[in-house]
């Protein structure tokens, strides 16, 4: 006789079935493989070691170079890169740097600069010989947006360039002043609009390609606290021990350690990736690169000649430990920096990529019980493709509003929040645009419509669908960017469980979850660049048409904007197979379309 089963214990539901569709073991088990990475990463965290002081003490003159920085200002107020103004400050900078005794050269170019159009430029290169052929550059922008404006002001950098290379002048200097390495000053031009001279001079100089070393001044008089950019084009980072000694050499000078971008900011920033600043370009050709800054702004509001004392010694100091250095201590690697420490880039990459493995095995164990219950998925796969070219004609819009002047064009270059391509958009084609994409959402829609309740079946085949779609954007975005995961990995942890979830408003909770990469890459980029989250989406658009975010990027968020799409459907109850499921599905809009106009075409002939 069989014994009778105890009340209230309920039958556990077979994994694969409809009920119980996600093999829930399988990925808890998984998730023990994040656990070896992560301990690698803590253990790959270490203090970063800082170059000896040099013996002298350093010979900046802060009142010569504010008076330099003042009498930038008064005769050039308005430098806009490719005006009359920008070029008599080349001309200045020219002349002022020849009365040391050093000779200068002069780069001349066309380059079409978002804001601006096509522009002349103009990069002033100085060149100080030492001993050895390995090289140290220092560079400093000397245009600005305007007279009055406040953002991208550095006559002060331009000033302490011209102070650093007297103490090199041939009528001044000692053999033993001679430096171990070749000095290089650059006097970049469209600094304020992106760095398109340092761009140029990375690109185009064999000094460049020479160099080792980088150090970059940006408004170095402002009132605010000294900052160290360390964020480059692509996920690199400055040599470990650069930062720390421009660090040290800072604090010294100062007495207060100077601010670096928070963990959270250079995650976001290697994940985009986006610098802003001109040790940008020398980062991503692989050379050690760091900027000294207040606030970027701050020469706009007054030149304050004991920062810009402090800083130019600052740098002095950081020159003579650099050209003391063995060159192999600069090797560019991605890397996170703080409080004194770093941690190894390789390690964060390592868990990033490791962490995607649980999800992938249990969504292929989701797809691989779907089709052995037979399934049908075609269907849900036709209604993702939707979604997928419905995204996609979004991203032709953006770039037909690059073409009529709504959003950005020309170099590819990081905008400057304040330069007019980011601001002033034309309402009207932005309408525009809204209105086209409206009517693409509707048409698209025509087959996705619900017009009868989805079965189980049919809502389990279409979560299998889209979860495997969004893990294989996520595999293409660890091989492709595996920093970039960082905003995708919280939608893949939360949205996995969204078939288990049988009531509306847990399912609204566990989707919303899954935008949490989304809003923390928005929020951060947002604070670092000063504007409001439309705003900032907006910027981002504008990263894209201009080319410095890659086209491959942005396919990589159509696809997981489509995953997401799909899988709003589901959660909130609106999703149906593409044409209610009918096989054959009747032919698309575009088929229609392009048959029509064949009938017609044979008709006429």
């Amino acid at each position: 006789m069989e014994a009778a089963r105890p009340r209230g214990r309920r039958r556990r539901t077979r994994r694969g079935t409809v009920d119980s569709p996600l093999n829930v073991r399988l990925v808890r088990v998984a998730s023990l493989l994040v656990v070896p990475a992560l301990l690698a990463m803590l253990f790959s965290i270490s203090t970063t070691g800082t170059l000896p002081r040099p013996a002298l003490a350093p010979l900046f003159d802060a009142q010569a170079a504010a008076t330099l920085a003042t009498q930038l200002q008064t005769e050039y107020p308005s430098r806009i890169p490719g005006s009359p103004g920008d070029a008599g400050a080349a001309r200045w900078f020219e002349e002022t740097i020849s009365a040391s005794g050093f000779a200068t050269r002069e780069d001349v170019w066309r380059e079409s600069v978002p804001g601006l159009g096509d522009v002349v430029l103009r990069n002033v290169i100085t060149t100080i010989p030492g001993r050895s052929a390995q090289a140290v550059i220092l560079v400093a922008h000397r245009d600005n947006q305007g007279a009055g404006a406040p953002f991208g002001e550095n006559a002060s950098g331009t000033a302490a360039l011209i102070e650093l290379a007297r103490g090199y002048a041939p009528q001044e200097a000692s053999a033993a002043a001679q430096p171990q390495r070749t000095v290089i000053l650059v006097s970049t031009d469209a600094g304020a609009y992106g760095g398109a001279g340092a761009y140029r001079f990375v690109g185009r100089s064999q000094a460049a390609r020479d160099a080792f070393a980088a150090v970059i001044l940006d408004g170095i008089a402002g009132r605010g606290s000294p900052q160290v950019l360390v964020a480059g084009d692509g996920a690199t980072s400055p040599a470990p021990a650069l930062v720390s000694t421009a660090v040290a050499r800072v604090r010294e000078q100062v007495g207060t350690t100077p601010e670096l971008a928070s963990a959270a900011t250079q995650l976001v920033d290697l994940g985009i990736p986006y610098a802003a600043g001109e040790q940008g370009p020398f980062l991503g050709a692989g050379t050690a690169a760091v900027t000294l800054t207040t606030d970027r702004h701050g020469d706009a509001v007054g030149i304050s000649t004991t920062r810009l004392g402090q800083l130019g010694s600052a740098t002095e100091t950081l020159l003579g430990s650099i050209d003391a250095s063995v060159g192999r201590a600069f090797g560019t690697h991605d890397s996170l920096f703080f409080r004194g420490r770093k941690a190894s880039g390789w390690t964060v990459r390592l868990a990033l990529v490791v962490a995607v493995v649980p999800f992938a095995l249990g969504v292929l164990d989701l797809v691989v019980r779907v089709r052995r219950r037979g399934l049908r998925i075609a269907p849900a796969a036709r209604s993702l493709r939707a979604r997928v070219l419905f995204w996609l004609y979004a991203g032709l819009l953006l770039g037909i509003g690059a073409v009529l002047g709504v959003f950005p064009t020309g170099a590819a270059l990081p905008l400057p929040p304040t330069s007019p391509a980011v601001g002033g958009r034309p309402v009207a084609g932005l309408a525009l645009l809204g209105i086209s994409l409206l009517l693409g959402w509707l048409v698209g829609r025509r087959r996705l419509i619900v017009s009868s309740r989805a079965t189980p079946e049919d809502r389990l085949a279409g979560y299998a669908v889209a979860l495997a779609w969004l893990a294989a954007v996520a595999v293409v975005t660890a091989v492709t960017h595996p920093y970039a995961l960082l905003f995708v990995l919280p939608s893949l942890y939360t949205w996995l469980w969204l078939p288990l979830r049988t009531r509306i408003w847990a399912r609204a909770l566990v989707y919303g979850a899954g935008f949490a990469g989304l809003a923390f890459a928005l929020v951060v980029l947002s604070r670092e660049i000063g504007l409001s989250l439309p705003a900032t989406a907006l910027y981002a658009a504008d990263l894209v048409t201009v080319g410095y975010i890659p086209v491959s990027v942005a396919l990589l968020v159509i696809g997981w904007l489509a995953a997401a799409a799909q899988l709003a459907a589901l959660a909130f109850g609106r999703y149906t197979p593409y044409a209610g499921g009918t096989e054959p599905p009747p032919p698309s809009v575009v088929r229609e379309s392009v048959g029509a106009v064949a009938r017609r075409v044979r008709a006429r002939a």
